[in-house]
């Protein structure tokens, strides 16, 4: 699955910015690429609608098409001006945009989507469907903020010890050793009031000395495998008390990536991103790598 997937949409920069971001990981990773738009059942619905009787499509659908055509030949140029060598292929689908982008996911290295979202304002449906996509994905979703990459640094990843975290850390390490940056592993505890005795009286539990040194245990820990792979790598560590998607979000504000693990679970979990990383994607501060 060496095959690159994006979401290309009309309107708005931050389709632009996915593509040039995919394509600039396509030439480094010798990865195809292919370029997605959906049109959804609700346009096609209206579309229908809006022909004239008799008529198989209305002026107003043609001229759509021929947008969404544009739009997509307009992402493929983008492309070939970053290196004209990589395998673009371009295709136009129906459907929910959420049940497609499922269905590519299960044969792509990697789906990629452009998202405006970042300061909290409030979600536009454009918004909210790149983070319906991320949790129905089979595969790493990278979602791509509006935002001037320029002098960024630094590949962060949360790390908390369980298996999904491993996963998200190998992946960074790969991503910082092979674009010589440093590694940022973040491991951010809530901190729970420790205290003997019914009503909080007595002596502590456990001293916040030796909690903070059993986290950074299990962060040196789970660096061990990393260090050993890459032997040359930077490693910044940060251990903080507090809370994951303030910290992650704020380590990874002049970082070139953000990786995350998805804790997603229940029967629901088709539709449900984990806690920590449907925050760090609601509050976008850089590209940002989902992985289930």
């Amino acid at each position: 699955m060496n095959e690159i997937a994006v979401g290309v949409s009309t309107g708005g920069s931050a389709t632009m910015r996915a593509v040039r971001w995919a394509a600039e990981r396509a030439s480094a990773s010798g990865s195809s690429l292919r370029l997605v738009h959906v049109v959804d059942d609700d346009s096609a619905i209206v579309a229908r609608a809006a022909a004239a009787p008799g008529e198989a499509t209305s002026v107003e659908s043609i001229d759509a098409e021929r947008q969404v055509r544009q739009c997509l030949d307009d992402a493929a140029a983008l492309v070939m001006a970053i290196d004209d060598g990589i395998e673009v292929v371009t295709t136009l689908e129906r459907g929910s945009p959420v049940d497609v982008f499922e269905h590519i996911s299960a044969d792509a290295g990697m789906l990629v989507v452009g998202s405006d979202w970042h300061g909290g304002r409030r979600a536009s449906r454009r918004r909210v469907l790149s983070l319906r996509i991320a949790a129905v994905s089979r595969t790493a979703v990278a979602v791509i903020p509006d935002l001037d990459p320029g002098g960024r640094r630094g590949i962060v990843v949360g790390v908390d010890g369980s298996h999904i975290s491993d996963r998200a850390l190998a992946f960074a390490a790969d991503e910082a050793d092979r674009t010589r940056e440093p590694l940022i592993a973040v491991h951010s505890w809530d901190v729970v009031a420790m205290v003997g005795g019914e009503y909080g009286y007595g002596a502590p539990v456990i001293a916040a000395d030796d909690l903070s040194l059993a986290e950074s245990e299990m962060l040196e820990a789970a660096l061990a495998p990393v260090i050993a792979a890459h032997p040359g790598l930077e490693i910044v560590r940060s251990v903080v008390a507090g809370d994951p998607v303030h910290d992650l979000t704020e380590a990874a504000a002049g970082a070139s990536m953000l990786v995350v693990g998805s804790h997603g679970r229940g029967a629901l979990a088709r539709f449900l991103l984990g806690s920590v990383s449907q925050g760090v994607l609601a509050d976008l501060v850089a590209p940002t790598i989902v992985l289930r």
